[in-house]
């Protein structure tokens, strides 16, 4: 069966206890701090397509993984993690961006308008550069 994020987070999270689709969605929520928010319309195919590779049963009490489920994660656990873990890092970078684009925005409008229209054309020149480093890994 081809790799899906989206079955291993199912399977984390069913791996302990059965889960109702509620609480697996609950629980990545919980993983991700809110970040990410996986849908419905994520949620029911994988479980369908994890019952289908027999990775996964349903109880009357939710979902569990099953022996074949815990070999199907192990052997991806290397890049799960990976994945999880850049996810992670990229968070913390845009999180961060955010934080310092709110400040500058904050710090031009506090500043002298003199000051900051006679040097616009240097501040977005300064901007731009910036953008063109990225776009070309300088």
């Amino acid at each position: 069966m081809k790799y899906h994020l989206s079955d291993m987070l199912i399977l984390e999270q069913v791996s302990g206890e059965p889960k109702k689709p509620y609480r697996i969605i609950k629980g990545i929520i919980a993983k991700f701090e809110m970040d990410y928010k996986p849908s419905t319309g994520m949620i029911y195919p994988a479980l369908d397509r994890m019952i289908r590779a027999g990775y996964i049963i349903k109880t009357p009490e939710g979902y569990i993984i099953t022996e074949e489920g815990k070999k199907y994660r192990s052997k991806n656990r290397e890049n799960y993690e990976m994945m999880i873990s850049n996810f992670l890092d990229n968070k913390l970078f845009f999180k961060n961006l955010r934080k310092a684009v709110r400040e500058l925005i904050m710090t031009i409008k506090e500043a002298d308008k003199d000051y900051i229209r006679e040097k616009q054309d240097i501040i977005i020149d300064e901007i731009e550069k910036i953008s063109r480093k990225i776009k070309n890994k300088e």
